[in-house]
């Protein structure tokens, strides 16, 4: 098998909002872009102060959004987003598994095959049992 993959920047903005409190988090990274049938691969390292914290891995179906984040501290979370749609996940810390559910709000993705560049809008609300933990908008740029 041969390897496809194209290097691209990623510019990655995310908004949290929680209780009263809204973060912003603004990360450029270089990443990889595969394509394998009809589904697609975007791999990056997320930095923070100069240092690789997280794995991160996108997989782009037609029906859904899957988010894979695992960091150097033993968080691990897989997130599915579906337009309109909940699904439940477990997010493992350090301390044990919690049972998350994910609230797809939004979501928005644009594709250019050349140059290969892409735009992703995720917004979805997060919630512990019938608890909403925070509210969440991903915006998400790539280029080649």
């Amino acid at each position: 098998m041969t390897d496809n993959s194209e290097s691209v920047v990623v510019d990655l903005t995310t908004y949290i909002k929680q209780d009263d409190e809204s973060e912003k988090f603004t990360f450029r990274e270089l990443g990889s872009l595969v394509n394998v049938g009809t589904k697609t691969y975007l791999r990056f390292k997320e930095t923070q102060k100069g240092e690789k914290v997280a794995s991160v891995t996108i997989k782009i179906s037609d029906d859904h959004i899957q988010l894979t984040r695992q960091d150097s501290m033993g968080h691990h979370s897989r997130l599915i987003f579906a337009d309109k749609e909940q699904h439940d996940t477990i997010y493992q810390t350090p301390y044990g598994p919690m049972n998350l559910s994910v609230d797809t709000k939004d979501l928005l993705y644009s594709y250019n095959e050349s140059p290969q560049s892409g735009d992703l809008l995720i917004n979805y609300e997060l919630y512990s049992g019938k608890m909403m933990v925070g509210e969440y908008k991903m915006q998400l740029h790539f280029s080649a």
